[in-house]
């Protein structure tokens, strides 16, 4: 096992030749200077597959199903991908090293399901509105039956940073500008927001539990039927999955990405055509909470999925 001091970790960061040659499991979080868990090391063995071409031929399922979204549109909808990786010196904030491996994964993947995917690089927040109000205006010019916004970045005190350190308010400043009065051209159609960032300073351990003890992977859901009304509800539609819960730290590898985007990308690869995406969901859970970073603290990480509205299922 790799097992490095902070002393020796802030010492190879200074030497590129050096510290690239070894993978590290990270935080999303600011360098603590009291942390005795600053830039653990730990050899993270786990991959994720990206030969599509597996699944390429594979046609997307059309439906009349009123239970199911409908996925007919070509394309099937909009993507767009923000990727904080470098920050201002100032911002007292470290490189996210391995974040260019998720952004190339998920613009496979959406590519994959039929999405036209729209990337941005190290924005300040000024420009993250800006391109977050340029990516509504591309439901009003052209019809698509859904929308993913993933953003990656630094966080601090819960809120997610740009790369100057200033903290945006996910719910205010990003989620709500898609609701149903903010962004009407959305009205009825499934919203996905993907986020990873930290939402605290706490790292996951986990807890020793008894072998009898086993986790129940399935999830009973009631069905209702609901008739068809002339109004929406202003939130609806959204499904909102954060890499971590609140308080606690997300794991990134700095040669496989992150943690959660690469069980997700795994899930979704080889079950988007005939599975829910909340039943995908539930099988990203399992996965993450079996991985675990190498070292003596065997580090932890739990995801989180907030469902407002979306009650109808999507292949």
């Amino acid at each position: 096992q790799w097992r490095h001091t902070n002393k020796e970790l802030r010492g190879m960061e200074r030497n590129n030749d050096v510290i690239d040659n070894v993978e590290l499991d990270e935080t999303d979080a600011k360098p603590s200077k009291h942390s005795d868990y600053q830039n653990i090391s730990g050899l993270d063995q786990e991959t994720v597959g990206t030969k599509y071409q597996e699944i390429k031929d594979k046609p997307i399922a059309k439906t009349s199903n009123p239970d199911v979204y409908q996925m007919n549109s070509k394309p099937r909808g909009f993507a767009m991908i923000i990727n904080n990786e470098k920050f201002q010196p100032d911002s007292g904030f470290q490189p996210r090293r391995g974040s260019e491996v998720d952004v190339r994964k998920l613009e496979n993947l959406f590519q994959y399901l039929g999405f036209v995917v729209f990337v941005e690089q190290d924005l300040a927040k000024a420009k993250i509105m800006e391109s977050i109000d340029e990516f509504k205006k591309r439901f009003e010019q052209r019809i698509v039956d859904m929308s993913i916004f993933c953003i990656m970045s630094h966080g601090s005190g819960g809120n997610l940073v740009d790369i100057q350190g200033e903290n945006i308010d996910v719910e205010e400043e990003i989620i709500k500008k898609f609701s149903s009065t903010q962004c009407p051209a959305l009205q009825g159609k499934p919203k996905l927001f993907l986020l990873q960032y930290c939402r605290g300073d706490e790292l996951d351990f986990g807890v020793e539990v008894s072998s009898k003890v086993k986790l129940l992977g399935s999830r009973a859901r009631t069905q209702v039927d609901c008739p068809t009304f002339s109004k929406l509800p202003t939130v609806t539609d959204i499904l909102i999955a954060n890499s971590t819960v609140p308080g606690f730290v997300s794991n990134r590898n700095t040669q496989h990405g992150s943690w959660f985007f690469q069980c997700l990308v795994e899930v979704f690869k080889e079950n988007a055509k005939n599975v829910d995406i909340r039943d995908m969901f539930d099988m990203i859970g399992r996965i993450l909470n079996e991985k675990e970073s190498i070292d003596e603290e065997k580090r932890k990480q739990t995801f989180e999925q907030t469902n407002r509205g979306f009650y109808k299922k999507l292949y």
